[in-house]
């Protein structure tokens, strides 16, 4: 039996620090002898040398000498070698092995993949596969496991998991699948809302144009000179056969249809709403009775001279 100094040195020999990488088993190849000082001596720095070369066969180089001197033997160092391929070994996360499962889900449902896509905001797999004629969510369920099945056991017999890794994927597998299938997704965000119109003019719209309408189509013209002399729109409607009162309706009923479609198309709330026919009446008034100052004429002065 080999000595506690051998197995010292086979530990020095390996830069080993901690008992991480090989664990009980790979020192049991030690013997019973094995002390706690050894057990807290032994492994990262063999796991250092092992990941940087992922064959093993720098550590195997290591080993091979020591088996040579009569450190180890060669026993050991096969028991040594396995528990470092063990540790170091990334795990293999199922995503990797099992196909996609939203497109299984589809194909399961009859719909295409971006069919099943729109459907999913705000809802579940597994809530749409109830909804759907002769589907189910456990239909569902089981399609999902004959498939990510299938695809573990192509995988092991591919030699791209080990046995190890494909039970611990199967074991893994149905708490995957039924989180997948009750996952709510999350919903559309909406689409951002077009700002608020609040400025009254926005929806007076062209009122001059609106009021020689009503006025029976009166040129622009006819309308200047008229307020030249001192006449408000309001005059000019009265002058006209109409109304001061008409002309304001007529302003008014136009605003308010903005007003309103501005309501239906989700600009405006109808506070909103009520608050800008207040403020629009008051426009309105005044556009309608304003009067621009008559221009007076003056008349040159003619100066006389005296002989």
């Amino acid at each position: 039996m080999k000595t506690m100094r051998q197995k010292l040195m086979l530990a020095a020999a390996l830069g080993v620090g901690s008992v991480g990488l090989f664990g009980a088993a790979a020192l049991g190849a030690f013997g019973s002898e094995t002390s706690s000082s050894l057990v807290s001596a032994v492994a990262p720095a063999a796991s250092a040398v092992f990941g940087a070369d992922k064959t093993g066969d720098k550590l195997k180089e290591i080993l091979d000498g020591l088996v040579q001197k009569g450190v180890i033997t060669s026993q050991q160092e096969d028991a040594i070698l396995a528990a470092a391929k063990d540790a170091t070994a990334k795990p293999v996360r199922a995503a990797k092995v099992v196909r996609d499962l939203l497109g299984e889900s589809a194909k399961y449902l009859g719909l295409a993949p971006k069919d099943l896509a729109v459907k999913l905001p705000g809802t579940s797999v597994g809530k749409i596969a109830d909804a759907t004629p002769n589907k189910s969510k456990t239909g569902l369920v089981t399609a999902l496991s004959a498939a990510a099945n299938e695809d573990i056991a192509k995988a092991l017999s591919d030699k791209k998991i080990t046995d190890d890794q494909a039970k611990k994927l199967r074991d893994g597998l149905a708490g995957e699948i039924n989180t997948f299938v009750d996952r709510t997704w999350p919903t559309k965000p909406t689409a951002a809302q077009r700002p608020v119109v609040s400025n009254v003019k926005a929806f007076l719209g062209d009122m001059l144009q609106t009021a020689r309408d009503y006025l029976g189509g009166v040129t622009l013209q006819d309308v200047t000179t008229a307020m030249r002399s001192g006449k408000s729109l309001g005059d000019i409607a009265n002058d006209k056969g109409k109304s001061r009162d008409g002309l304001v309706q007529v302003l008014t009923t136009a605003a308010n249809t903005r007003i309103d479609k501005a309501v239906a198309d989700k600009q405006l709330t109808a506070e909103q709403a009520t608050t800008l026919k207040t403020k629009v009446a008051a426009e309105i008034a005044t556009f309608v009775d304003r009067k621009a100052p008559a221009k007076t004429t003056t008349t040159n002065r003619t100066t006389t001279k005296t002989p």
